[in-house]
C-alpha cells in the first residue's frame, strides 16, 4: 500500500508506516489522534530546540492524514474522516504549521492535504470561510522562493475555481463584496469625495487577486493562474454581484495595464546568425543569403511573455458569457493598450539605419496573426485603420441600457482618454504607415510592411478595403466565357513563355485546388447586414497610393531579395482571391474595354431558338482590347516577361539554367513522389500549399492548362523542353578543355558553373556590352561604383548574380501559375463569367453544342 500512497500523493508525500485502521471506526480514531498530535505541536512549537524534529514530525502527521483521506475518498460513503476533518478545523492547524516552519517539504506536504480536501468534495470543506481563509493565507503568505512549490500554491488555487464554476453555490465562501454603505464609509473615511470604478478591493475577493499575480508567469504557474481566471470570469454570467464586481473593480485595468507593461518590454529586433545550415534553400540560392532579412528576428522570452498574455485575453473574451463584463474589458484593451501604447508606438517609430518602424510592424504583425477572436480583432484594426464602427467605445449619449457599474466605468476611461490627448488614427493611421513602409529603402521595413498586409488581407479579410481602397458603388462586371479563357490564356502564356516546365499540369491543379479552398472560405462569410451590397466586389481605385507602391516594388523584382519578392507576391496574390476587390482595370481588363469582331445587332431580327444559339455563340467570342486598356498588373507582368525574353536572346543556355535552378528548388519535395505526389510542388519551398482534398473541377469555360502556344516568345532560338541529361549538363558550352580524369573534369565543370552563377549579371534597360559571361572584376568593379554614388545603404542594388536572376525567375513563374489558378476560380465561384444577355440558366452542354 505504501506504493498507492505514494502513488496518489505524488512526489509530494512520505510513504505512511505503523498502524493501518480496518473499519471506519478503527481509521476515525487513528485520524483523530493524528489530530491531537498536530495541535499538540503546534502549541509547544514556540522555542527553537528541536524545531526541525518538530517539523519532520509534523510533516509525518500531515502524510499520514493524506493517506487515510485518500484511502477514504476512494471508498464508499460514509467518510467520517473528511466530515471530522472539517468539523476540527485541522486545516488552520496545517497553514499555521506549514508557514511557521520555512521548510519546502512542509510546503509541499500543505498542498497535497488542501487538495486532498478540495478534490473530496465533502460539504463543509469548499464552501467553508474558515477553509476559504486558511487556503488564501497559506498561497499568499508561503515562502516561493522555489518554482516547484509555487506551482503547487497556484494549483491550489486553481482547484478552488474549477469548483467554484461547476458548483456556483460556494462562491459566497470566497467572495463577500461591500454593501453601497460600506463603500460609502469607505469613501468618506478616505476623504476621496467619489469612488474610483477600478479600485482594489482585495479584501472582497482574494482569491482573485492572488490569481491575477500569476497570469504572467511562465510555467505550471501561470497556466493555472490563467485558467483559473477564466473560470471565475466564466461564473459572472451566473452570479449578478461577481458581474458587478468585476465591472466596478480593477480587472480590467490590470489586465490591460499589465499588457502594456509586457508591451513595453519588447525592444529592437536582433537576428540569429546565418549559417548554411538554418537559412531555408531557396534564399540560400540567392544574393541576400547572409543579410539579415534571410531568417526571422529572434523575438525572445519578452515576446513569448506577451504574446501569452495577450493570448490570455482572448481566451477571457470567448470564456465571458457576460455582455457587461466583456464590453469593459474590450473598452479597456482599446483606450489604455491601443490609444495609449499600441498606436504611439506605431506613430512614434523611426526609419533610420537602426530605428524601430520594422520593430513595431513585426510585433503588429505576430499581434494579427494570432489573434482570432472577432472582437478583439475588430479594436485592434477598426481602430488602427481608421475604419467607422459600432463596437468603440460607447460615449455618454450610447450608454442608456447600461448598468450603472459600466457607465461609471466608462466615465472613468473617458476622464483617462482626455488627459491622454494623443492624436488621433483619422490623421495618421495603419494605412498611412503602411504606405511609408513601402516606400521604405531599408529592406526590413519593406519586409514587415509586406507581411502585415498580408496577414490583414488573408486573416481578416473583412478589412481588405480599408486597406486597399476601392471605388464605392462601383460593382465587378460579368465577363463572357470567351473574355475569361482569352484572359486566362494571357496569363498562362506568359508562365509557359517563362519556365518549360514538364510538370505544368500538376503545378496548375495544385494551384487550383488551393485557390478554390481559399475563394469558397470567403463564400461562408456573411454579408454586413446593414449593407448587404457592400459585400460585393468593387472596383480597385487606379490612384490607390499603396497599389502604386506595391506595383513599383514588383518592377524591381529581378534585383529584390527572395524573400521580399515571397512576401510581395504574397500581398498580390490576396488581394487576388478577395472576395470584396473586384479583378477589373488592375488584373483583368474591364469588360466594357473588350472590343468583339461580331456585332450585337445582327441578332436582333431573328427568331428566339436562332437568337439564343446566336447569344451563346457571342457569349465563347474572344475579344480583344486596345494597349491602352491593358490592367496596370498586367503590364508589369509583362514587361518583366519580355525581360526574361531578352535575356533568353543573349544567354544561349538561359532555358536550362532556369531549369536546372527549379528543379533544384525542388528538390526538398522529391520524398512526396513515393506517395503518389508529384516531385514538383505547385508553390516555392517557403511557401506552403494547402493541399486541400477537393476535386479535380474542369471548368465550363475551358482549361489554359496544357496550352502549347507561346505568343511571348520573341526568339525562335529560345531552347525547347530540356531533358534530364541537359539539365544535369548545364556546362555543355564551356571551352574546349585538355583531356583529363572524368572526376576531375566534373568537379572542374561544377566549379566553373558555380564561378558563373556568382558573376553580376546586369538587369537593367541601360545599353550594355557584358552579359552572362562578363568578367568578374569589371562586373563587380561596375556594382561598387554604383554602391558608391548611392546614399542609401539599403537601396537595391542595379545588378544582381545570374542565380540570384534565376531564383527570381522561377518565383515569377509560380506567381503567375497562382494568379492564373485564381481567376479560374473566382469565374467558377463568384460567377464572374457567363452568358450575358441569357434569362435562366443554361444547359453548357447543349450550349457548347
Amino acid at each position: 500500500m505504501d506504493f498507492w500512497s505514494r502513488l496518489i500523493g505524488g512526489s509530494r508525500s512520505l510513504s505512511t508506516k505503523g498502524f493501518r485502521a480496518s473499519t471506519p471506526t478503527e481509521r476515525l480514531a487513528s485520524f483523530k489522534r493524528t489530530c491531537n498530535t498536530l495541535q499538540q505541536i503546534w502549541r509547544s512549537n514556540n522555542s527553537s530546540s528541536g524545531e526541525q524534529s518538530a517539523t519532520v514530525h509534523a510533516r509525518n502527521c500531515i502524510d499520514r492524514l493524506i493517506s487515510v483521506l485518500s484511502d477514504e475518498s476512494r471508498g464508499p460513503a460514509p467518510h467520517p474522516c473528511l466530515a471530522y476533518a472539517s468539523s476540527s478545523q485541522i486545516f488552520v492547524t496545517v497553514t499555521k504549521l506549514a508557514l511557521s516552519s520555512y521548510d519546502d517539504g512542509m510546503l509541499r506536504s500543505a498542498t497535497v492535504f488542501f487538495n486532498t480536501l478540495i478534490d473530496s468534495e465533502v460539504d463543509g470543506i469548499v464552501d467553508n470561510r474558515l477553509f476559504a481563509r486558511a487556503l488564501v493565507d497559506l498561497v499568499r503568505r508561503a515562502d516561493k522562493h522555489s518554482e516547484d512549490v509555487e506551482g503547487r500554491l497556484v494549483e491550489l488555487l486553481f482547484g478552488v475555481a474549477n469548483n467554484i464554476r461547476l458548483q456556483p453555490n460556494i462562491l459566497p465562501a470566497w467572495f463577500a463584496p461591500r454593501s453601497d454603505e460600506q463603500d460609502r464609509e469607505q469613501g468618506n473615511s478616505n476623504n476621496t469625495g467619489a469612488e474610483f470604478a477600478g479600485a482594489m478591493r482585495k479584501d472582497d475577493f482574494p482569491l482573485f487577486y492572488l490569481l491575477v499575480e500569476y497570469v504572467h508567469h511562465p510555467g505550471r504557474a501561470g497556466d493555472f493562474a490563467r485558467t483559473g481566471l477564466l473560470y471565475l470570469i466564466e461564473t459572472a454570467s451566473r452570479s449578478k454581484n461577481l458581474e458587478r464586481w468585476l465591472i466596478e473593480s480593477d480587472l480590467a485595468t490590470l489586465m490591460a495595464t499589465g499588457l502594456g507593461a509586457l508591451y513595453s518590454q519588447l525592444g529592437n529586433l536582433t537576428f540569429p546568425e546565418n549559417t548554411d545550415e538554418n537559412i531555408p534553400h531557396i534564399i540560400a540560392l540567392s544574393d541576400h543569403a547572409q543579410q539579415d532579412t534571410a531568417l526571422p528576428p529572434l523575438l525572445g522570452m519578452s515576446m513569448d511573455s506577451f504574446m501569452s498574455y495577450l493570448l490570455f485575453w482572448q481566451d477571457t473574451i470567448d470564456h465571458c458569457k457576460s455582455a457587461e463584463v466583456n464590453g469593459s474589458l474590450l473598452d479597456h484593451f482599446q483606450i489604455l493598450f491601443l490609444e495609449q501604447l499600441l498606436y504611439p508606438s506605431l506613430l512614434e517609430s523611426s526609419d533610420v539605419q537602426g530605428g524601430s518602424t520594422a520593430a513595431v510592424l513585426t510585433y503588429l504583425y505576430r499581434i494579427l496573426e494570432s489573434v482570432h477572436q472577432e472582437d478583439l480583432v475588430h479594436r485592434i484594426l477598426h481602430f488602427l485603420l481608421a475604419s467607422p464602427s459600432d463596437s468603440e467605445p460607447a460615449t455618454v449619449g450610447k450608454n442608456v441600457g447600461m448598468s450603472a457599474s459600466r457607465r461609471k466605468s466608462l466615465d472613468v476611461l473617458a476622464a483617462f482618454s482626455e488627459e491622454a490627448a494623443r492624436p488621433s488614427p483619422s490623421l495618421f493611421n495603419l494605412r498611412d504607415l503602411a504606405l511609408l513602409g513601402l516606400q521604405s529603402t531599408n529592406r526590413q521595413t519593406v519586409l514587415a510592411t509586406l507581411r502585415v498586409m498580408s496577414t490583414v488581407l488573408q486573416r481578416h479579410h473583412t478589412f481588405a478595403r480599408s486597406l486597399i481602397r476601392t471605388v464605392p458603388g462601383q460593382h465587378a462586371k460579368q465577363r463572357t466565357v470567351g473574355a475569361l479563357n482569352v484572359e486566362l490564356e494571357q496569363l498562362m502564356n506568359m508562365a509557359t513563355s517563362t519556365v518549360d516546365d514538364p510538370t505544368l499540369n500538376e503545378s496548375y491543379d495544385n494551384y487550383l485546388k488551393d485557390g478554390m479552398a481559399i475563394l469558397e472560405a470567403r463564400l461562408c462569410i456573411p454579408p454586413a447586414e446593414d449593407y448587404p451590397e457592400e459585400s460585393l466586389p468593387l472596383e480597385l481605385r487606379h490612384d490607390d497610393p499603396i497599389v502604386r507602391e506595391l506595383l513599383n516594388c514588383l518592377e524591381n523584382f529581378f534585383t529584390n531579395s527572395v524573400i521580399v519578392n515571397l512576401a510581395l507576391t504574397e500581398v498580390l496574390g490576396s488581394i487576388a482571391s478577395s472576395h470584396l476587390i473586384a479583378l477589373d482595370g488592375w488584373l483583368l481588363v474591364d469588360p466594357s474595354k473588350y472590343i468583339y469582331s461580331t456585332s450585337t445587332n445582327e441578332s436582333s431580327d431573328q427568331t428566339p431558338s436562332t437568337s439564343l444559339i446566336k447569344q451563346i455563340q457571342l457569349a465563347y467570342e474572344e475579344p480583344s482590347w486596345s494597349q491602352s486598356d491593358t490592367p496596370a498588373l498586367t503590364s508589369v507582368l509583362q514587361k518583366l516577361v519580355q525581360q526574361i525574353q531578352k535575356w533568353r536572346k543573349e544567354v544561349p543556355d538561359f532555358d536550362i539554367l532556369v531549369a536546372a535552378r527549379r528543379d533544384l528548388l525542388h528538390q526538398d519535395d522529391e520524398p512526396a513522389k513515393a506517395s503518389g505526389r508529384s516531385q514538383h510542388n505547385s508553390a516555392p519551398p517557403t511557401r506552403s500549399s494547402s493541399r486541400h482534398p477537393t476535386t479535380n473541377l474542369d471548368s465550363d469555360y475551358g482549361s489554359p492548362r496544357g496550352r502549347s502556344s507561346r505568343p511571348l516568345e520573341f526568339s525562335s532560338t529560345a531552347t525547347s523542353s530540356p531533358s534530364r541529361d541537359t539539365l544535369s549538363s548545364p556546362t555543355r558550352d564551356l571551352p574546349f578543355r585538355p583531356p583529363r580524369d572524368v572526376s576531375t573534369t566534373r568537379k572542374s565543370a561544377a566549379e566553373e558553373l558555380r564561378q558563373r552563377l556568382e558573376q553580376p549579371f546586369p538587369v537593367d534597360d541601360a545599353p550594355r556590352e557584358a552579359n552572362a559571361d562578363t568578367a568578374p572584376e569589371q562586373a563587380t568593379d561596375e556594382a561598387n561604383d554604383d554602391a558608391g554614388d548611392s546614399a542609401v545603404v539599403d537601396e537595391e542594388p542595379r545588378t544582381a548574380t545570374l542565380g540570384h536572376v534565376l531564383t527570381n525567375v522561377v518565383i515569377l513563374y509560380e506567381f503567375l501559375l497562382e494568379t492564373s489558378a485564381v481567376v479560374q476560380a473566382r469565374g467558377t465561384l463568384f460567377g464572374e463569367a457567363g452568358y450575358p444577355g441569357i434569362d435562366g440558366p443554361v444547359d453548357t452542354a447543349t450550349a457548347e453544342a
